[in-house]
């Protein structure tokens, strides 16, 4: 198995520092406000780390942290009138809900920084002890040339940091590249006591603790949007390396791609921002499609790659997942038939293709992950996989023998669902959430729907052949097909696209 390590920029073979087991820090959210969709791609990615890690075998504890204190917090909090703790509670049960919403498995740990003050207290006095950090007028900051390693992560000179910056009269800092890892608290400001006044921890520093608090001083991978890369992840290795005196603080460096906002039919992006008016809420999407629906479109790019967003792909996303669980549907049924035939003879009879395609398709997609997690190539197998068994549900043979065939697909739906979250839902629950979640969408609900159905019922009663027809086009024009059998309407589904 081979991973990405941004700490060198190279594809590097995956050895944890303990056999068997994987140690992995996320950096989590800054909970003043709803999370968007963008901050969904990162929960996401790392969450199908988590997951590929442990259906691999290992033993993983997965640690990803609340920013529970921080200047936007208390900006927001000073907003509102409430204390920043409490708003920042508040955000966090919300987090909570939308990743449930998403189908997200929980993190092993989940720390908070208001729960970490005393061993972020205590990182503060060796770094100063050590010589690495000063005190000035209540603040405590790095001293980054103290550092030689700074700039290993990001690629970054310290000479290009400082190059024309100067240090202001009355500025606490002794170079402009150093940051804060203790900030003095204004009149107002939530605080703690400390050797250095009342203050409140900054920004970098509270990760390291946390790592550290439930990893150890060494751990395996660090995980985190690109974004991240400078400064916060630069400055958790000097400060973290230089706190415990050892490198390497993780040894493995992952950082997901950013989602941007396809603003015109060429492929032109923006950045995702409130100041741009462009955030959707990660709550309000899911009350349009099904989440495996943006996992699905999340996951069909590398978690590395910069991916585009905007309606059209998302309406793809979910014409492919109402294939895929079609096919799983299929599959459910056929795998039920009496007569079969071994896939041996199944492959003789004509069909090795897909006998080879259903029956390889755990060691695919095995190779493709061990490549540094490509879902990318995963989810395109998927793809060729429902493809290849909606054909053969049309085939009156392989209806008939290929029981043994449609069983092993299901195999393969079970992979995707433990490792992705793609497919894992029965059918019928699917069809039926996205039943309501289309209809929302467009402003309608089932009561409508059923309404149209039962005076279609009652004009097939009456003979009524043309208004029969014409009420199932006025549905099918809304997206919904309907589908008959030999006594009449047995069910009715949402059009995907």
């Amino acid at each position: 198995m081979q991973v990405y390590n941004s700490l060198g920029r190279t594809l590097q073979d995956f050895v944890p520092a303990e056999p068997g087991k994987v140690s992995m820090y996320v950096c989590g959210m800054t909970v003043y406000d709803l999370c968007h969709i963008g901050h969904a791609r990162a929960m996401i990615s790392f969450d199908m780390v988590f997951r590929y890690l442990k259906w691999k075998g290992f033993e993983v504890t997965y640690v990803r942290n609340y920013t529970d204190v921080d200047d936007k917090i208390i900006q927001r909090a000073a907003e509102n009138g409430e204390d920043p703790l409490a708003l920042s509670a508040r955000f966090i049960d919300a987090l909570d809900e939308d990743l449930g919403l998403l189908g997200l498995h929980e993190p092993t740990e989940q720390p908070k920084v208001s729960e970490n003050i005393d061993g972020i207290i205590a990182l503060n006095e060796r770094l100063i002890e050590r010589g690495y950090a000063y005190a000035s007028g209540g603040d405590v900051y790095f001293s980054v040339e103290s550092f030689e390693g700074y700039g290993k992560l990001s690629n970054k000179k310290l000479e290009d940091l400082i190059e024309g910056k100067r240090v202001a009269v009355g500025d606490k800092k002794r170079s402009p590249a150093d940051f804060a890892l203790w900030k003095a608290a204004k009149e107002g400001e939530v605080a703690w006591d400390s050797p250095w006044g009342k203050g409140r921890p900054g920004w970098h520093i509270e990760c390291s603790v946390m790592a550290m608090n439930h990893l150890g001083e060494r751990f395996d991978i660090h995980g985190g949007g690109i974004d991240l890369i400078f400064p916060h992840h630069e400055n958790e290795i000097a400060q973290s390396e230089c706190g415990t005196g050892h490198a390497p603080f993780a040894t493995y460096w992952l950082h997901n791609g950013h989602l941007n906002i396809e603003t015109t039919e060429d492929g032109a992006c923006e950045k995702m921002s409130k100041s741009l008016g462009n955030v959707i809420n990660i709550r309000d999407i899911l009350r349009e499609v099904p989440a495996e629906a943006l996992k699905l479109l999340y996951l069909g790019a590398h978690y590395r790659s910069p991916l585009p967003y905007s309606p059209v792909r998302l309406a793809t996303a979910v014409s492919g997942l109402d294939r895929i669980y079609l096919a799983k549907e299929a599959a459910e049924e056929l795998a039920q038939k009496a007569q079969k035939a071994t896939l041996e003879q199944l492959a003789k009879e004509g069909h090795g293709e897909l006998v080879e395609l259903v029956a390889g398709f755990r060691d695919r997609f095995a190779a493709a992950m061990d490549q540094d997690f490509n879902t990318a190539k995963a989810i395109g197998d998927l793809f060729e996989l429902a493809r290849a068994l909606n054909r053969a549900a049309m085939d009156k043979s392989l209806r008939k023998r290929g029981a043994a065939l449609f069983a092993k697909a299901l195999d393969a739906f079970a992979v995707t669902g433990e490792v992705l979250g793609v497919g894992a839902m029965e059918p019928k629950a699917f069809f039926d959430e996205f039943k309501l979640k289309r209809l929302r969408s467009i402003g309608l609900d089932t009561s409508w729907v059923e309404g149209k159905l039962a005076e279609r019922t009652a004009a097939r009663a009456d003979k009524d052949w043309a208004r029969s027809d014409a009420i199932r086009d006025e549905l099918l024009e809304r997206g919904v097909i309907v589908m008959d059998g030999p006594g009449g309407t047995v069910d009715w589904r949402m059009r995907a696209c």
